[in-house]
């Protein structure tokens, strides 16, 4: 097996194998030497063979010096021995021939350098290990630091990377965020080392004490474990500590939706510690040139806007102590126009739609009961979509209002189509009433004056010659018995006053049911003691008085719909929306 064969097998960030290794090429490159020096001696034509050999001598000094720097350059607690093998397999070729001299300075320079290398790699990674074995030696992970002296600042910012979806059902929101938490643990101190930071992993801080904090306003929470959990731990030498995870949140977010959809709503996320009070840990936004809270450029929500950010610490008492928190105030704005183009534009549409039974003729009455039935079902399908994603409230919500005032008017149309043509259908009957009705009180008006002159004229002359009248009061008593038929008085004071005044040519009025005197002309007219309730013409007017509701609707339903959409838009926009 070829020395660069060795090479590509070997395990070089072994130090005893690299050891191994470089023993193996010295020997080589020795063998190799007193080959030359023989074939110099046996054939002076090996001056060109000599050329290569000096050429490649060149070459050696270069990547010689190449991996020195790599060596010298490289950060305390790194392994440059990758680049290094980059460096020698990248020229392979060059090393398969390569002839180094003994007694040559890049020999002496190659060797150094990598036995250097190995030192120190060694080295500094014994460093770290040792300090961080003394670090956790007598390290008490449960106590918190400044325990029994004071509280602990733990400062804190957030980094948002994503919102949403925020649930009007749920009454929640939704945040992906980096939460980093500040502190210092003076135990962590090792400034007398030369190292300047620990980079820690998962398993050795799960040996350390961090701060309890949770989410009080969450209703589910979890960190991101993929690939790993994604939590880091940085310690520098004077024991500060950052801690950073990666934690999606879902929280409570009570709201009032009297003006959805205009309405803004504030969610609010608070942070304390789950075990210790304000005498122990106080919470802190991290001052200075930059936000606490940052929100990432690439957010975009479907329904909403984040209008404000806030953000404060404060003290919050409870049953159980006094609480140091955190608080962040999430002000979101809704975005109407979704709205506006699914529910306020086809609602106000469909109310529009009704109106056009206004103009078809009252005789149609299949295509006027058609398009006010599917104008009314139609909008309350719209109604019961628009409800089905929202919580089930007590009060009624902006677009509630224009929804139902919508379907008061649509409703509205039905029920004056429902009326003409009830109205309509009731004339022919109602004309006819009307014509029987006229008769029958002519015939008992004509009645009514025989059995008045026969009274008259027997009362004042006697019976007419050869007829024999039993009892006068026989007539008069089937007089009366008229009136009591017709729900009238027959009051005898008057009966003999009218007596009288029929011989003056005339009647006077019956006080029981109200008829006028009679004068004996011939411009008497039934209609002055037989009215009909209507009026003379009660009938003539109920027909017009149809006629003219769907042209009173025409110019109604539309002005007084407009004016309450005015009245609407003008009450929900003038809001102030500040919070």
């Amino acid at each position: 097996m070829g020395l660069l064969d060795t090479l590509d097998t070997a395990d070089l960030t072994d130090s005893g194998q690299l050891k191994a290794f470089l023993v193996t090429l010295v020997n080589t490159i020795d063998k190799q030497q007193d080959e030359i020096n023989s074939l110099k001696d046996e054939n002076d034509q090996l001056l060109y063979e000599n050329s290569v050999i000096n050429r490649r001598l060149q070459d050696l000094e270069r990547y010689s010096s190449k991996m020195c720097l790599i060596f010298y350059n490289v950060p305390a607690g790194e392994n440059p021995i990758v680049d290094v093998v980059s460096l020698i397999r990248g020229h392979h070729s060059h090393f398969r021939t390569m002839i180094l001299p003994p007694n040559s300075s890049c020999y002496l320079l190659f060797w150094l350098c990598l036995l250097t290398f190995v030192e120190n790699n060694d080295k500094t990674d014994s460093v770290q290990e040792k300090i961080l074995s003394r670090l956790l030696e007598d390290y008490e992970k449960r106590l918190r630091p400044l325990s029994g002296v004071s509280p602990l600042l733990v400062n804190a910012t957030m980094y948002v990377v994503s919102i949403g979806p925020v649930s009007e059902v749920d009454m929640t929101f939704k945040l992906s965020l980096y939460f980093r938490q500040f502190w210092r643990d003076k135990r962590l101190d090792f400034s007398n080392e030369t190292v300047g930071k620990l980079v820690l992993s998962q398993d050795v801080v799960d040996s350390l004490w961090i701060p309890d904090s949770f989410f009080q306003t969450e209703t589910e929470s979890y960190v991101h474990d993929v690939t790993k959990k994604n939590i880091f731990f940085r310690l520098d030498k004077v024991g500060n500590i950052l801690m950073s995870m990666r934690v999606t949140v879902t929280s409570r977010c009570p709201m009032d939706l009297a003006y959805f959809p205009m309405d803004v709503q504030k969610c609010i996320l608070r942070i304390a510690s789950w075990g210790y009070t304000a005498d122990d840990i106080q919470y802190f936004w991290v001052e200075g040139s930059d936000e606490p809270i940052q929100i990432s450029d690439d957010i975009t929500l479907a329904n909403f806007q984040v209008m404000n950010l806030t953000y404060r610490s404060f003290n919050r008492t409870l049953t159980t102590g006094n609480w140091s928190t955190l608080e962040a105030s999430f002000v979101f704005g809704r975005n109407t126009l979704y709205f506006i183009i699914q529910m306020y534009i086809p609602s106000t549409l469909i109310v529009m739609v009704s109106w056009v039974s206004f103009w078809v003729a009252r005789t149609a009455i299949p295509a006027r009961a058609a398009l006010g039935i599917t104008t009314v079902l139609t909008l309350l399908t719209l109604i019961s979509s628009t409800n089905a994603n929202m919580p089930k409230i007590s009060y009624m919500k902006a677009i509630d209002v224009y929804l139902a005032g919508c379907f008061l008017f649509v409703f509205a149309s039905l029920i004056e189509f429902a009326v003409v043509c009830y109205m309509d259908q009731q004339m022919p009957q109602k004309k006819e009433s009307e014509k029987i009705k006229r008769q029958i009180d002519k015939s008992r008006y004509e009645i009514q004056e025989l059995l008045h002159s026969d009274i008259v004229l027997i009362r004042k002359h006697g019976a007419p010659t050869g007829q024999r009248v039993s009892n006068v009061n026989d007539i008069e008593m089937d007089h009366r018995h008229y009136y009591m038929q017709n729900n009238c008085i027959y009051p005898e004071e008057h009966f003999v006053q009218g007596v009288t005044s029929a011989e003056n040519g005339g009647f006077e009025s019956c006080g029981g049911c109200g008829r006028s005197g009679q004068p004996n002309d011939s411009n008497f007219s039934l209609k002055r003691h037989f009215r009909n309730p209507f009026g003379e013409s009660g009938c003539n007017f109920q027909m017009e008085h149809v006629g003219s509701i769907d042209s009173f609707s025409r110019w109604f339903f539309p002005l007084a719909f407009f004016t309450l959409m005015l009245g609407y838009w003008a009450f929900y926009l003038s809001r102030d929306y500040t919070m």
